[in-house]
């Protein structure tokens, strides 16, 4: 959706088609692969994830060095997790669901959209700093995790906010906390973590642009200002704040900081979990 969004601007601003192509699997490796494969003209991007990072830790024998193969333009777009639980739990608030949590431990389960994904880590990370134990279960994909919670087959997970709100807000879901430092305009009844417990906990999938390494540095820069633009325009600003994502326009090397930031605290996740892809 915002990939397509920065599209349409970017077509107008430089005058020629700006095609977006899903190349979906592999945790976004199949798409990273395409980019690190093609001609560094500044001709293809690559909307990355924060599974990027992980997959460079996690996974051996890529297609690509994350490091080498790639030069970061900007930091696109975030949307920070949130915690929702089975509806039947018999809670109303984080208190309650952390009470339980630390009572039945690895009898009660939780979900993620696959093993070694930001929502995985991130309910490790959780795990972590209020001190519960709760036993993982991947699944292939945000919706079939998301309907386990809702029919009581796993108890609770940390998701995507745009995929959650039309649960939460129909009571299919409890929406017990958010991991942002405020609430969401998408969800302004979900208190943040830290109203919710007085402990801060911050946590979010976001999205950026990369181009092929060797790309000549003045086309980076027509590119990294054009998307820049885009982002910052109010029509794409609104429309993804409508959606829950808060919208950035960074600089490279604004960007280039953040990836590392985020590799260190991911580092933390999978060492603290054991996480293990073969």
């Amino acid at each position: 959706m915002m990939a397509r969004m920065v599209a349409e601007h970017m077509q107008a601003a430089l005058k020629q088609p700006v095609v977006v192509e899903n190349r979906p699997g592999g945790g976004t490796t199949i798409g990273a692969a395409v980019v690190a494969q093609a001609p560094a003209d500044g001709y293809s991007l690559f909307v990355n994830a924060s599974s990027f990072l992980i997959n460079a830790q996690l996974m051996k024998g890529l297609p690509y060095d994350a490091t080498r193969d790639f030069v970061p333009l900007t930091l696109a777009a975030s949307n920070p997790h949130v915690l929702v639980a089975f509806n039947g739990l018999g809670i109303t608030n984080f208190r309650d669901f952390l009470a339980m949590a630390k009572q039945k431990g690895n009898a009660m389960s939780y979900a993620s959209f696959g093993n070694g994904s930001s929502g995985h880590l991130a309910f490790e990370l959780l795990k972590k700093t209020y001190e519960f134990q709760m036993v993982h279960v991947p699944y292939k994909g945000v919706p079939a995790a998301m309907t386990d919670v809702i029919g009581g087959n796993v108890q609770a997970m940390l998701t995507d906010l745009p995929p959650a709100v039309t649960q939460v807000k129909a009571g299919k879901l409890l929406g017990l906390a958010i991991a942002s430092e405020q609430r969401s305009p998408a969800l302004p009844d979900t208190p943040t973590f830290l109203e919710a417990s007085g402990v801060p906990f911050v946590s979010r999938s976001w999205f950026g642009f990369l181009a092929r390494s060797g790309t000549p540095p003045e086309i980076l820069k027509v590119l990294q200002t054009e998307l820049v633009r885009a982002l910052q325009s109010s029509a794409v600003k609104e429309r993804l704040r409508t959606a829950g994502m808060d919208t950035y326009g960074t600089s490279a090397e604004e960007f280039d900081a953040f990836m590392k930031k985020e590799s260190a605290r991911f580092a933390d996740a999978i060492k603290f979990s054991g996480t293990k892809i073969d």
